[in-house]
């Protein structure tokens, strides 16, 4: 694909164009691109390694506002995103490198709201203080052999994907660029027999969700991202798995938050009544 093919700037933010792509900045765990809002769709990722020539080197899943690409890149190198018929694309960017990069406080683009640095410091070390405690483990045999069902199911759909039960938690592994919909159809098929699912990728990003009646609770990394953390209020017409397909939906549900880089109020009260065990990785799995 040649320059020539790429939409001019007036197509770009056109109706229905892709996300703006703030930066492509390359880390040791692959190209990390970040946009100013979640895709709708399915877009390619497309590549000029210093010449007149455009090659499309992966696809950025629906919903996605930052990921991070198992891409060959080089500082300099032009990326950019477009449909996968071709009619639209973004905005080029240079890749660079982490250095040079504008430290950003999330992987979406959102500025978290300002608070006093003495609040922000005393809550970020009252959580981490929490998240080192222990909890019990849950050892109930029927709620095992539930997960265990829900597992069954997941894997029946997807062939690909490996579930099972990882202590109170439904752990699914695969080959997929969005965990929060993996980790939310584990979610609404379990149906409320599972309290919580881990869906990790094959690259090693993770979304850690936990129910409880109407709320939902989201803990999401990324290589070379932190943990950044949403907290919903379900409506009783919609379930986690419809929330996670529609990003306009999921950003209304969302509850007020000081930062997504801390755990909102709450956070751990429903990760330890879910069987959780707070002291240890959230994406801990031993099988």
């Amino acid at each position: 694909m040649v320059p020539a093919d790429v939409p001019s700037a007036a197509a770009e933010h056109g109706s229905g164009s892709p996300p703006a792509l703030l930066e492509a900045v390359l880390r040791p765990g692959g190209l990390h691109l970040r946009l100013d809002g979640p895709t709708a769709e399915d877009l390619l990722v497309a590549l000029s390694r210093g010449e007149a020539v455009w090659e499309d080197v992966d696809v950025l899943p629906a919903g996605s506002s930052g990921e991070v690409l198992d891409v060959e890149a080089s500082i300099g190198d032009r990326v950019l995103l477009r449909s996968e018929d071709g009619t639209r694309a973004s905005g080029a960017v240079d890749v660079v490198d982490p250095d040079t990069a504008p430290q950003q406080p999330e992987a979406d683009g959102e500025e978290p709201e300002a608070g006093t640095p003495d609040e922000d410091a005393t809550e970020g070390e009252s959580e981490a203080t929490e998240l080192e405690e222990d909890t019990s483990k849950d050892d109930d045999p029927e709620g095992r052999e539930a997960l265990w069902q829900v597992a069954s199911t997941l894997e029946e759909r997807h062939g690909e994907w490996n579930a099972h039960p990882e202590g109170p938690v439904l752990h699914v592994h695969g080959r997929f660029g969005n965990t929060f919909r993996v980790a939310a159809e584990g979610i609404s098929a379990g149906a409320g027999d599972v309290r919580a699912v881990c869906a990790i990728s094959s690259r090693g990003d993770y979304t850690l969700l936990v129910v409880a009646g109407r709320e939902l609770l989201r803990a999401e990394e990324r290589a070379g991202v932190p943990t950044q953390w949403r907290h919903y209020d379900l409506p009783a017409h919609l379930d986690a798995a419809a929330l996670a397909q529609n990003p306009d939906v999921e950003r209304r549900c969302r509850r007020p938050q000081r930062s997504p880089l801390l755990p909102p109020e709450g956070a751990l009260t429903l990760l330890r009544d879910a069987g959780i065990d707070v002291s240890a990785p959230l994406d801990r799995c031993s099988a």
